[in-house]
């Protein structure tokens, strides 16, 4: 018979798991996930077939390689959906959507990432398309940028020293232009051939709580096109700020 603390050492390996196939950059194995997380492949077999009869994991049939569930979707669009301002951002994102001609996302800082909440991806047949629920690193990229850099200086600290001293140099320079520009601009920070604009948004007390980013692809969304929508980008951001006073 299974104790407590049999049940939760469980709860906390099924945890480990699916956390490892989050951050995973593809499809994993048994033996890699056993490897990786120090456990034995009997157990974390085990705690895939579980995981897998709920919907919280997928194996491929041909590889046998496991991957999130698409049940993790449903739980992205609930959570989306029951957010207090989601009403309020959707609008705008679908606005700048239609004005730029190119993908809009809301993100949230999330420790040492940005959480993209909200994404309205451009209508055209080349764009740029992030997910909702996908995490990047938060000082890398316009949308990190436009949130660190209006974060408490401590906070910045925090960042800046996690990262080498030549990397933080360049992070401290572009914090200052992002902070007397009000946005930030990015070109194949991340990904190849994709450029960006991001702006923050603030509550009733000032604090940064998210930003709102336009990307796309870089042989269209240049430096043109982005000078022609910061005005919208930074209307919208202020629009929404407004909203939570």
């Amino acid at each position: 018979m299974k104790t407590k603390a049999d049940v939760s050492a469980t709860v906390l390996r099924a945890m480990k798991v699916l956390k490892y196939l989050k951050e995973a950059p593809g499809p994993q194995s048994v033996s890699y996930i056993s490897k990786d997380l120090d456990l034995s492949p009997t157990i974390v077999h085990r705690l895939l077939t579980t995981l897998k009869m709920e919907g919280f994991v997928f194996q491929d049939a041909q590889s046998k390689l496991y991957s999130l569930g698409a049940v993790f979707l449903d739980y992205a669009n609930k959570i989306v959906n029951e957010l207090p301002f989601a009403p309020i951002v959707e609008p705008w994102l679908l606005q700048l959507r239609n004005t730029s001609e190119e993908t809009v996302g809301f993100y949230i800082p999330n420790g040492h990432t940005r959480l993209c909440l909200m994404e309205c991806e451009s209508q055209q047949e080349i764009r740029r398309s992030v997910g909702v629920g996908t995490q990047l690193p938060i000082y890398a990229g316009a949308t990190g940028r436009a949130i660190i850099s209006f974060q408490s200086e401590q906070r910045q600290k925090q960042i800046l020293n996690s990262l080498s001293k030549e990397e933080r140099a360049v992070l401290q320079h572009k914090i200052e232009v992002t902070q007397q520009q009000g946005y930030s601009a990015s070109l194949e920070e991340i990904s190849a051939n994709v450029s960006a604009i991001s702006a923050p948004v603030f509550d009733q007390q000032r604090r940064v709580v998210g930003a709102i980013s336009i990307s796309g692809p870089a042989f269209r969304f240049n430096d043109e096109k982005m000078a022609e929508v910061v005005p919208d980008l930074l209307h919208a951001t202020a629009e929404v700020s407004k909203s939570f006073i």
